[in-house]
């Protein structure tokens, strides 16, 4: 955000300056929502979530250099008078996204939003780092895809800022349309429509109306960017508001006409295994992205898309694509005491657990054909640890128990779910006729001294269930015990 006057900054806010005088004229660099990060001049955001409350801590704001705190106005008899001085607001989340508006409004920049059920942070990173060939750009460095994220991204924004790439989530109706009017478009991604959030949004349908909401709020004669006959086509082709361009596999404005997986040796990071996809688009240009996942392809297919309407070139668009990486928690790919693990711990729906499953089974058929060094056992072997997919609503029984009827056609020797509804798919896992051994635990606290005597020299674990089963910390875990212990199939 570039600094602005602080009177300015109330009047923004639509509140009132609580103080002995008026506001002085102090330019604020940031409106800071932690405060345990707060670092002057800035103006502390007291933000109320289920598990915190700003209020709690102006004061401690104020000590770090806070010059003032906007808070709620029925609040302010019970704060303490040293936590001041105040800007008094009906709400500080509404008062915190109208001064992110302003901050959008006021800066000649040009903004894309992504959104979809899968692929949304990492085709936002593809944006990132292609579009930063040819403009100045500013996007989340993390999922920042609610109301606080995305406020937060809007002000990141600054004077020579040309491109913003925000992130557009939900759990619920009308939550994209929210944000999508707030940030208000040039140009809207739609990735993947999968089941997820049902608990929310009902059913399929639901999601593909939640996600065309993303075009309330895009601009006249804004560009849409669709995945080709994704679910919900026809909705979000309806919905747009100017141009459409589609991607896809082999069909669409830029098709996916060949793709192939590449070894491309180590990327210079301790135990990260570095390989990626060749693929051609429109059987014309050659590209690749040298990061793991087939699917994440047709991400930067899109992302492709939005850099040649940008006005950019074959030329840099490969050369940036090139220097792709994933965000954490995103298929990444560790090789540690002779064991590959995957790790993709950051959520899961059933179509990102399809997209990671089938590039499990790609890694145990690169190593059994050679392709990919395995450890001192051979021939690797399948493991798999899936833990629930979460907020399924009432089909969350019968999507488990499709995943479990699908890992009867995979390479795995071990199967272990961890959580409550993860049983289903070791229920229909043994029902299918597999010959895998399957293991059920409470909670990932277990899964590794589960793994410790399981694990064998040239296994690939995968690892992959919803953020909040936690099972990273279990990757994190067992990454450790493997830097010091060779598995051999005992417990040390």
């Amino acid at each position: 955000m570039e600094p602005l006057e602080l009177p300015t900054l109330v009047e923004k806010s639509g509140g009132s300056w609580i103080a002995s005088g008026p506001p002085p004229p102090v330019r604020v660099a940031e409106l800071g929502t932690d405060s345990r990060a707060i670092a002057g001049p800035s103006v502390f955001v007291a933000l109320k979530g289920p598990r915190f409350d700003g209020h709690d801590h102006v004061e401690e704001a104020r000590r770090k250099g806070a010059v003032a705190s906007i808070v709620e106005r029925g609040r302010l008899p019970a704060l303490p008078r040293g936590g001041g001085p105040f800007i008094a607001v009906d709400d500080p989340l509404e008062s915190f996204e109208r001064i992110a508006r302003w901050n959008r409004d006021r800066l000649g920049l040009s903004v894309v939003a992504v959104t979809g059920s899968v692929g949304k942070t990492s085709t936002k990173e593809f944006l990132a780092t292609v579009l930063a060939g040819a403009f100045r750009v500013k996007s989340a460095p993390k999922s920042f895809n609610n109301r606080i994220g995305v406020a937060t991204t809007l002000l990141s924004a600054g004077p020579d800022t040309e491109v913003l790439v925000v992130e557009l989530g939900t759990s619920g109706p009308g939550e994209i349309s929210h944000l999508s009017r707030l940030v208000r478009p040039h140009r809207v991604v739609v990735t993947e429509i999968a089941p997820a959030h049902l608990h929310g949004l009902g059913d399929l349908a639901g999601v593909v109306a939640a996600k065309a909401e993303v075009f309330d709020g895009l601009v006249p004669g804004g560009s849409a960017f669709v995945r080709h006959n994704i679910e919900g086509f026809e909705v979000f082709s309806g919905r747009r508001k100017g141009p459409l361009v589609t991607f896809g596999m082999g069909e669409g404005d830029y098709a996916v006409t060949s793709c192939q997986r590449v070894a491309l040796g180590h990327d210079g990071r301790a135990g990260v295994a570095d390989y990626g996809y060749l693929f051609t688009l429109n059987a014309a240009e050659n590209l690749l992205l040298p990061v793991p996942g087939r699917h994440n392809v047709l991400n930067a297919a899109a992302a492709i898309a939005v850099a040649r309407d940008l006005g950019m070139g074959w030329h840099d668009i490969r050369s940036l694509l090139a220097t792709c990486r994933l965000p954490p928690l995103r298929l990444q790919v560790f090789e540690e005491g002779g064991v590959t693990i995957v790790d993709d711990t950051y959520n899961a729906n059933p179509r990102s657990m399809e997209a990671a499953i089938g590039e499990w089974e790609e890694l145990v058929a690169a190593g059994r054909d050679g392709r990919l060094e395995a450890g001192d056992g051979g021939e690797p072997r399948g493991v798999a640890v899936l833990g629930d997919m979460l907020e399924m609503g009432q089909g969350s029984r019968a999507l488990h128990e499709e995943l479990g009827r699908r890992l009867a056609r995979a390479p795995g020797r071990l199967i272990v779910t961890v959580g409550s509804d993860s049983r289903w798919i070791a229920e229909a896992l043994r029902e299918s006729g597999s010959r895998a051994e399957t293991s059920h635990l409470a909670g990932a606290a277990e899964v590794v001294p589960l793994l410790r005597s399981r694990l064998l020299p040239g296994d690939v674990a995968l690892f992959k269930a919803s953020r909040g089963i936690g099972l990273d910390g279990a990757v994190r875990e067992l990454r450790s015990w493997l830097r010091g212990t060779k598995p051999s199939g005992e417990s040390p």
